[in-house]
């Protein structure tokens, strides 16, 4: 069971994009799983998964990285047999080479997505607060995956 689960989360959940409602935020990234704790109840399952990742942006504007490092946690609800998650949300705290940091939320979505917005931001990142952004996994490889995200405002 924690087998499927595991593949579950990290082929759904960690989809993390970075920054503010402009197309040039879209790109792709990596997460490695580092820790992973389950709860296991009479119907379900609570899976909280925490990676490291980097976010590299396909065409950053002036003043932004084209990379940047986020850690993430991912806590999703199982039933019992079921594959997929019946819900899920994560936070990512992200920190670019300058020292300025975002911080992300977000919720799993039907699709198999992930939708993320900043909630908080410092230096170039503060104008971005309430940007959203979908990503969505694109190849798991076990405890790490590779993802795709791109502004939705």
């Amino acid at each position: 069971m924690k087998n499927i689960i595991l593949s579950a989360i990290v082929g759904f959940a960690p989809v993390m994009a970075s920054a503010g409602g402009h197309a040039d935020f879209a790109g792709h990234g990596t997460g490695v799983t580092t820790d992973t704790k389950t709860i296991e109840a009479t119907t379900g399952t609570h899976v909280q998964q925490t990676s490291s990742d980097v976010w590299i942006y396909d065409n950053p504007p002036e003043g932004f990285h084209e990379a940047m490092m986020a850690n993430c946690n991912y806590f999703s609800a199982f039933a019992v047999g079921m594959p997929q998650p019946v819900g899920g949300v994560g936070t990512c705290q992200a920190h670019d080479p300058d020292g300025d940091i975002s911080l992300w939320n977000g919720a799993f979505q039907i699709d198999g997505t992930i939708l993320m917005t900043i909630v908080a931001g410092t230096g170039k990142w503060a104008a971005l607060n309430g940007a959203k952004f979908q990503g969505k996994t694109r190849q798991s490889l076990g405890d790490a995956n590779v993802y795709d995200f791109a502004p939705v405002n």
